[in-house]
């Protein structure tokens, strides 16, 4: 028995559904795809024919009254139901004194045919005005200008214009034909070299249209033809343009670059460069980043993340993909800023040199991967599958991954003989100053400016052009070393500058000095240290090196010291007042923390960890300059020298001690508190201080052996803190324990031995081994119940 007749769509229907693709049209500036329509159409085939109908009636008209739309034409993707107008032999354009043979083709604003031209007897190309019923119609000043874009060239690798003819019906520009082979087509047949080699040419070209103020603004594949000798031709300037304003939405969706999606958005170069990448990619691995209806690709394109070509072809070259996504990153700012610098990577490439192109994608792709890992690690962290430490092992391998410097900076850390050659010219730049500094200032044996200029002075100079000069000429790790050299001249010249005009010259009997005599004033210091402070800082920002960001570092505690002695740093020190220097080199611990947790937030961490780091050394010198004569226990009120015997000769010694192993016990607090909060830049400080922390506790006691100003017991105490610090080690998996247990056992029964005279004693010695069969036997023991309880 038949089922119910379908309903026949309505009027209502129609328009109802309609209103629907407008919204859709004015959203995102495209139609749906005909497997949309049909779908809205819920599977009725009469229903969907009769929307197409109306969908490309709206757009024929909408396009009509705003020639500003999108170019529809140049999509790629077909007006759904649209109706075919195939060319026929009687429809061909006549053209004076050409015979026109065929239709070849359909450009960004017109159709293209093959000629015979009648007078020169060549064969040409003739690029006309689209004829589309009820389309948008290519003006005459439009035409004119792709004319005038293309006459502006002699490049070979552009097509050459040979007539306009604007005053005709239809407008017609009469170019060269070129025989050849679309570059998409021929691509796969090519070695990677070749693509390589092909793809510079174009970029070089664009180049070259760029600095004639022309950008094309639709290159894609189709738009580039080889000829039998591999050699490239860009063709189609339909679209170029040069107003930063004009132009949005107008493109091959594929092709097209994010900013052309926003009209908010200007338009520059760089949008050729973004369609350069897409081009490469796709030369590269076959297939173009972004694939679906015209909605899905353009959604896709602003979103950025094409899959790495490599994914699609494994034989792809790295240094090939990385120039491909570099171009074709979301931001401009991100981009090869001109063809020109993507054409010098391909250069490199094919001189066998490395590229330096490194996309922001690779950044996001592996952070987008690591974080599974980081879940995994905690899963099973969570299930006691490993322990603490190896969690924090493996956590901080993949946080390291995740803040990867730049290919320059670490390849930079190798010790290639460059490396070691550069590093030891900066080093011994810096030896030398000090002794032309010793010999002028200490010794007065160079006299006048002239001296100093020419040894210090003009290779500081040059040096930094130079360097300069090479970081921007992408050789950044030869440049760094060279701004090392420059910096380490820089203080020296200062000061012996300074000293040689007269400014801020000290009295030779000024007491507040820091240095007697008239060597180096204070002022001197401080200024020169200042300058030094601000150059380093600034380089350390520019090359984003943590061995310039470590240079700082060090400056700005120079820079400290120097504005201390206005304060009396230098009675401080004649006094032994330890104290009073700890307490003002305070405020530089709080510099250093503040200064890295800033950088730190602000994405900075090559200048973050040297400043956690310079941090952390400035607290232990702090701390243990506070713990000297015991200071640090009388400020809290406390005290131990009714412990110790009346004979001793000196009454701090007990308080001291205990400051010290005291401070030790605060580094491993600090060190526990910022592992399990402090930020990743924070870790190289974590670790210094975890290391510090045992040993800072177990020296004292080493030193009350040493001085055998105490009871024995002081000695046997040692030992058995020692290796109770060995034991605790377990705890928490801290190798510095452990090596500090095992490192001071050692020198407690060398010095146990020493006080009792034991060394010829053999017993001793027994005494020793038997402790150690003990301990390995105790080992296996705890071994064999360990493996007791897994099994059970």
């Amino acid at each position: 028995m038949p089922g119910p007749k379908a309903r026949p769509p309505t009027s209502a229907d129609v328009e109802e559904l309609l209103a629907e693709i407008i919204r859709h049209h004015e959203a995102t500036g495209v139609l749906p795809s005909a497997s949309e329509i049909a779908a809205m159409a819920g599977g009725d085939s009469n229903l969907a024919s009769r929307l197409a109908e109306a969908a490309y009636r709206y757009l024929s008209i909408s396009a009509s009254l705003d020639t500003g739309a999108i170019d529809f034409n140049s999509l790629q993707t077909p007006l759904p139901d649209a109706p075919s107008r195939p060319v026929s032999a009687d429809t061909l354009p006549v053209f004076e004194g050409f015979r026109t043979i065929e239709r070849i083709g359909t450009g960004g604003m017109g159709e293209i045919y093959k000629l015979q031209d009648l007078t020169l007897d060549r064969t040409v190309a003739a690029k006309v005005v689209r004829r589309q019923a009820g389309g948008p119609r290519t003006t005459a000043a439009e035409f004119l200008r792709e004319a005038r874009s293309l006459a502006l060239f002699s490049d070979p690798r552009i097509v050459r214009i040979f007539e306009c003819r604007t005053e005709t019906e239809p407008a017609v520009i009469i170019m060269e034909f070129v025989e050849g082979f679309e570059l998409g087509r021929l691509a796969p047949s090519l070695e990677f070299r070749q693509r390589a080699r092909i793809m510079r040419e174009v970029c070089d070209a664009v180049e070259h249209a760029h600095t004639l103020g022309i950008q094309h603004r639709d290159l894609k594949p189709a738009n580039i033809m080889l000829d039998a000798a591999l050699s490239p031709k860009i063709l189609d300037f339909g679209l170029s343009d040069s107003n930063a304003w004009r132009g949005h939405l107008r493109g091959t969706p594929t092709y097209i670059a994010p900013e052309q999606l926003d009209p908010s958005q200007p338009i520059d170069g760089r949008t050729d460069v973004y369609a350069l990448g897409v081009i490469f990619y796709e030369l590269l691995c076959g297939a173009v980043p972004y694939s679906g209806s015209t909605t899905e690709v353009l959604a896709a394109v602003e979103a950025g993340q094409p899959r790495l070509p490599i994914e699609v072809d494994a034989r792809v070259p790295d240094p090939l993909q990385a120039i491909a996504l570099k171009a074709m990153e979301r931001q401009p700012a991100d981009r090869y800023q001109s063809a020109r610098d993507m054409t010098r990577d391909l250069e490199r490439y094919l001189n066998g040199l490395p590229v330096t192109a490194r996309p922001t994608q690779y950044a996001a792709t592996l952070a987008a991967r690591v974080a599974p890992h980081l879940d995994q690690v905690a899963e099973w962290l969570r299930l006691k599958l490993v322990h603490p430490h190896e969690a924090n092992r493996i956590s901080g391998a993949y946080r390291a991954l995740q803040v990867r410097d730049d290919d320059w900076i670490v390849a930079s850390r190798a010790l290639t003989p460059s490396q070691i050659a550069l590093y030891l010219g900066a080093f011994f730049l810096f030896a030398g100053a000090l002794f032309y500094f010793v010999a002028h200032r200490v010794y007065g044996a160079v006299d006048g400016l002239a001296g100093p200029v020419v040894i210090l002075g003009l290779p500081f100079v040059g040096l930094n052009v130079a360097g300069r000069w090479l970081y921007r000429r992408e050789h950044q790790a030869v440049a760094v070393a060279f701004y090392l050299g420059g910096l380490s001249l820089l203080p020296l010249f200062l000061l012996i500058g300074l000293h040689e005009t007269g400014w801020w010259v000290a009295a030779p009997d000024d007491a507040r000095q820091l240095f007697s005599g008239d060597v180096v004033s204070n002022r001197q210091m401080q200024i020169t240290a200042a300058v030094a402070c601000a150059w380093s800082v600034w380089l350390a920002l520019r090359t984003r090196t943590s061995a310039l960001s470590t240079v700082s570092a060090a400056t700005i505690f120079l820079l400290g010291v120097s504005v201390l002695a206005d304060f009396g740093l230098r009675d401080w020190l004649d006094s032994n007042r330890f104290d009073l220097l700890a307490l003002h080199l305070a405020p530089i611990v709080a510099v250093y923390g503040c200064a890295a947790w800033w950088l730190e937030r602000s994405g900075r961490p090559w200048f973050a960890a040297p400043a956690f780091v310079a941090a952390g050394i400035m607290l232990v010198l702090v701390l243990d300059l506070w713990a000297i004569d015991g200071k640090l226990l009388h400020y809290a009120g406390l005290s131990m020298r009714h412990l110790q015997p009346a004979d001793v000769e000196n009454p701090m010694l007990l308080d001291m001690l205990t400051s010290l192993a005291l401070c030790g016990m605060i580094f491993y607090a600090i060190a526990a508190a910022f592992e399990r909060r402090g930020p990743t830049a924070m870790s190289a400080a974590v670790l210094m201080l975890f290391t510090i922390a045992p040993f800072s506790i177990l020296e004292p006691l080493a030193y009350l052996s040493r001085s055998a100003v105490y009871h024995q017991r002081f000695d046997w105490l040692y030992l058995g803190l020692a290796v109770g610090i060995a034991l605790v080690s377990y705890r928490r998996q801290r190798k510095s324990f452990y090596y500090a247990g095992l490192i001071n056992s050692g020198i407690a029964l060398i010095l146990i031995a020493d006080r009792n005279r034991w060394f010829d004693k053999p017993a001793w010695a027994i005494a020793i081994v038997a402790v150690g069969i003990s301990a390995l036997v105790a080992g296996f023991i705890l071994d064999a119940e360990h493996r007791r309880k897994s099994r059970s």
